[in-house]
């Protein structure tokens, strides 16, 4: 009848908090529409709830909130949903974590795009409800609930980043951006940034001899990683060109270069154990919950365990060769039924 998608409205959950996006995106969408079938209801029925949640959608300051909402939720969202990637790339979260930072500051300004949405509903609003909107009033919640808002969820942002330049200082192991051997960046490239790795994980550790006696050593032993990234950039010169979660996986799975690089490869240790999220966790544990189920509770810990490393590892579509493979892997081992 209004000519408006046919949305589901999303309950908020404060354990998956990307649902409020989805939550205020459908309101808004449905925002006539929701308003009407809330006042047909009170009508008919009388009842209290009904009119209750329509006075305070019919709020001025709750409708410009929903729009404000709409436009900041999505840049947080993307910023969330980026670092909960399987594989993500720790240096492309400054520039993500600034961007971020940008585009809110721009919600901020008189003609930011969720005003100028507010302003072309504006017609349609006043047909469904008593709100007058003016650009005086609009410039008002900006000034007193926006401003305030969005400077809270910046610090709230910032704090949270606060040694992503030592995080992303770790991109000096990306085989892709080590200049050409013959350039004249190339004898300094990561120079600068080994250094502030070594001033964040190169502090001195307890430790005791063989004979039980205390003393300190360096985590990282600064000459030598100095000496051995000079090295190591030529190594990574020379290599084809591969990407940074690979070029670390080797770094702590081969013996020779573990032996070579040792703090180097200390390094790798701790950029590969860095928690950037718990999105990997959480969903182990949901892939838990659906592979032993109430009638599945007898199943064992081995079992358990490949099944979900199956469930999480597999990639979603095989090729017939992986399939070939995995078949005569099944077949090596006798069995009463043949496959």
């Amino acid at each position: 009848m209004l000519d408006l998608p046919e949305l589901k409205v999303v309950k908020p959950s404060d354990t998956r908090w990307l649902s409020h996006e989805r939550c205020v995106k459908a309101v808004k969408a449905s925002y006539s529409a929701i308003v009407t079938a809330l006042n047909n209801i009170y009508e008919q029925t009388h009842a209290p709830e009904a009119l209750g949640i329509s006075k305070a959608l019919c709020r001025p300051s709750t409708l410009v909130a929903i729009y404000l909402l709409d436009y900041v939720l999505p840049q947080v969202a993307k910023l969330s949903r980026a670092l909960q990637t399987e594989r993500i790339d720790l240096t492309a979260i400054t520039p993500l974590v600034d961007a971020t930072l940008n585009t809110l500051d721009d919600a901020m300004l008189p003609a930011a795009n969720w005003v100028l949405e507010l302003m072309d509903a504006k017609n349609e609003i006043e047909e469904v409800t008593d709100i007058t909107l003016t650009t005086e009033s609009i410039a008002t919640f900006q000034g007193q609930v926006a401003e305030p808002f969005i400077r809270m969820l910046k610090a709230n942002i910032s704090s949270r980043f606060i040694s992503q330049d030592i995080v992303s200082s770790f991109g000096i192991f990306d085989p892709k951006k080590v200049p050409a051997a013959d350039s004249s960046d190339f004898h300094t490239y990561g120079e600068d940034l080994i250094d502030v790795l070594l001033a964040h994980y190169g502090a001195e550790l307890p430790a005791k001899t063989a004979g039980g006696d205390e003393y300190t050593k360096e985590a990282l032993i600064s000459r030598e990683t100095r000496e051995e990234w000079k090295t190591f950039r030529s190594y990574l010169s020379k290599k084809p060109k591969g990407n940074l979660h690979l070029q670390l996986k080797e770094l702590t799975t081969s013996d020779m270069l573990s032996e070579i690089f040792p703090n180097i490869s200390t390094l790798a240790n701790i950029c590969l154990s860095i928690p950037v999220s718990t999105a990997s966790v959480e969903r182990s544990f949901s892939k838990m919950k659906l592979i032993k189920t109430r009638i599945r509770n007898r199943i064992g810990q081995s079992q358990l365990s490949y099944l979900m490393k199956i469930a999480m590892e597999t990639p979603e579509t095989l090729s017939s060769t992986q399939l070939n493979d995995i078949i005569t892997v099944w077949n090596k081992k006798p069995r009463r039924i043949a496959v």
